[in-house]
């Protein structure tokens, strides 16, 4: 069964379609117009919208572009509800990206059987879908192991020669036979094994943290009263004694409701993914603009650091591949992690521009004003 929304003018083809549909157990919506329509897919998006295709203000047709022209709305397949002489109509539906058309008068038959071959469509795509997320999280296992055992490893190997080098410098103690220099050579090595091993750690540590932020994705966000104001002081609270100058600009003293914390998250790991691959001299510029514009949060965010640096923007976005290896800390999760919590926890959408000073990303989020 399916969540659908029905979209027409008239009051008795929606009370028709309502009536077909609900008798097959579907959940079924019902928007007098285009206009409501974007409201109630705004809220909860549908898995399938019905619409007439000729409409007072916003058509059928138009309705039908706009949510095709959104990343989030992009997914959800259209059926026109026609009559049989729009033949021009329905074609320039087709093309403006419709899945099916039904035709009036309606026979109930017609429409549940070409509801259910969306429905069954759509349920292929999930199964390839999750086909995909295995695939994914293979590859992301094997990442996961490569990159926890490589300094894991090298961390027991470091702590190993530490530990001999103390059993050794004990017993030689015992017997008397080393002199100072010998004796501050010894705890040299020591402190370098220790050094190193700190290090590998640490990035251990680094990387279980970007772990946690992926299982976040699956946590269901917790949508509070949020002011915009007060969110760019709590990000650059949490950012003060780092090297990094970063300046927010509210557009509006906007309150509105949404996950706050998920998108602290969010531009938590995009200004940590400048740090790393920023600039290599001098300190690291960040500028974050926040804005509500019918009924969605715009985030701006542009840094002064070396933008892709020779990499794509599907490969900036694919687990582990990083510009950044060696003792930086830096495992190529930030930038997967920030899309991510973008478009499946917030619901949201994204673009990334190569600047030709720094890597921009401009971030779109539904919310509810207040």
């Amino acid at each position: 069964m399916a969540d659908i929304l029905v979209v027409d003018d008239v009051a008795e083809n929606l009370h028709m379609l309502q009536l077909i549909l609900r008798q097959q157990g579907h959940t079924v919506l019902a928007a007098i117009n285009a206009e409501v329509a974007l409201n109630i897919i705004q809220r909860k998006p549908p898995e399938l919208v019905i619409t007439d295709i000729k409409m007072p203000g916003t058509s059928g047709i138009e309705l039908c572009k706009l949510l095709k022209a959104e990343k989030h709305t992009s997914h959800i397949p259209v059926i026109f509800v026609s009559a049989h002489s729009d033949t021009d109509w329905i074609v320039e539906a087709l093309h403006a990206g419709g899945n099916d058309y039904i035709t009036k008068p309606f026979i109930p038959a017609e429409i549940l059987a070409r509801v259910d071959t969306q429905i069954k469509l759509l349920d292929a795509q999930k199964s390839a879908v999750k086909q995909q997320l295995s695939q994914v999280m293979n590859e992301m296992v094997i990442g996961v192991a490569h990159e926890i055992n490589t300094p894991l490893g090298t961390a027991i190997t470091a702590v190993s020669h530490c530990s001999d080098t103390i059993y050794k410098l004990i017993n030689t103690l015992k017997e008397g036979e080393l002199s100072s220099d010998e004796i501050v050579a010894k705890l040299t090595e020591c402190d370098t094994s220790l050094s190193l091993s700190e290090r590998n750690l640490t990035r251990v540590a680094k990387f279980v943290s970007m772990v946690k932020q992926i299982a976040r994705v699956e946590c269901p966000v917790s949508p509070t009263r949020v002011s915009l104001l007060e969110l760019s002081e709590k990000v650059q609270c949490a950012w003060l004694n780092k090297p990094v100058s970063i300046e927010i600009i509210v557009h509006h003293e906007d309150v509105a409701l949404f996950d706050g914390g998920l998108l602290a998250s969010v531009i938590d790991t995009l200004i940590a993914n400048s740090l790393s691959h920023g600039r290599q001299e001098g300190k690291l510029e960040v500028r974050i603009g926040l804005g509500i514009e019918d009924a969605r949060l715009i985030v701006s965010y542009l840094d002064n650091g070396l933008g892709l640096d020779g990499i794509s923007e599907e490969d900036m976005l694919k687990p582990f591949v990083t510009t950044k290896r060696g003792n930086t800390g830096h495992v190529g999760l930030s930038a997967s992690v920030a899309a991510n919590l973008i478009v499946n926890a917030l619901n949201g959408s994204y673009q990334v521009h190569d600047r030709q000073h720094g890597l921009e990303w401009q971030i779109s989020l539904p919310v509810e004003p207040v």
